[in-house]
C-alpha cells in the first residue's frame, strides 16, 4: 500500500472523528441555550399553581363547582364567580398541555409535577367543557383533555419510577 494512501486515509479518518465531535458538542450547546430560555417559563408555571388565587380555583372546582352549579352547564353559561375558577385552572392546564404536545416542555417534567391533578381537574370540569362545545361547536381547552389523556396513560407514579426518584424518611428524634 502506498504511504500517500495511508496518509489521506488516515486524514479522512481524523476529519471524520472531528466533524462528528463538533456536530455533536454543537447539538449539545443547542439543548442547552434551548433549556436555558425556557426555565423562566417553567419557573412561571410552578409559581401559578403556587398563588392563591390558584389554589382557591382548584378548591372551589374541586368541593363546590358540581353542587353549586348542577345539570352541566356549558361553562360560559355560568356565573361570572364559576366561569373565572374553571377558566383560571383550565386555560393554565391547557396552556401547559399546549407546551407539552408541541414538544416544546418535555412531557415527564409536566407529568412528573401536575400528573395526579390533571386527570382529577378535567373529570371535574369536562362536563362544562363538554357542554360547551356541543352547544357552541367550539373545542375549548383540547390541550387539556389531551394532557388529562397523556396522565392517564403515563402516571405521575410512573414517570417518578422512571426517573427512580428516592425517598428519605427522616431519623426519629
Amino acid at each position: 500500500m502506498d504511504a500517500n494512501l495511508v496518509l489521506n486515509v488516515l486524514a479522512l479518518a481524523i476529519s471524520t472523528v472531528a466533524l462528528a465531535v463538533s456536530g455533536a458538542a454543537a447539538n449539545r450547546q443547542l439543548r442547552i441555550a434551548q433549556n436555558s430560555n425556557l426555565i423562566p417559563v417553567i419557573a412561571d408555571l410552578f409559581r401559578e399553581t403556587r398563588s392563591s388565587d390558584f389554589l382557591t380555583s382548584v378548591e372551589f372546582i374541586r368541593d363546590r363547582l358540581a353542587t353549586a352549579h348542577p345539570g352541566n352547564p356549558a361553562y360560559r353559561e355560568l356565573p361570572e364567580d364559576a366561569r373565572g375558577h374553571i377558566r383560571r385552572v383550565g386555560l393554565f392546564y391547557d396552556d401547559i398541555g399546549k407546551l407539552v404536545a408541541h414538544g416544546v416542555v418535555d412531557e415527564s417534567l409536566i407529568l412528573g409535577a401536575y400528573g395526579g391533578a390533571v386527570p382529577r381537574m378535567w373529570e371535574l370540569v369536562a362536563p362544562y367543557v363538554l357542554t360547551e362545545r356541543q352547544k357552541y361547536g367550539t373545542t375549548p381547552m383540547a390541550y387539556f383533555e389531551d394532557l388529562a389523556a397523556r396522565a392517564q396513560i403515563r402516571t405521575m407514579g410512573g414517570v417518578h419510577q422512571a426517573l427512580a426518584l428516592r425517598g428519605y424518611a427522616p431519623p426519629r428524634a
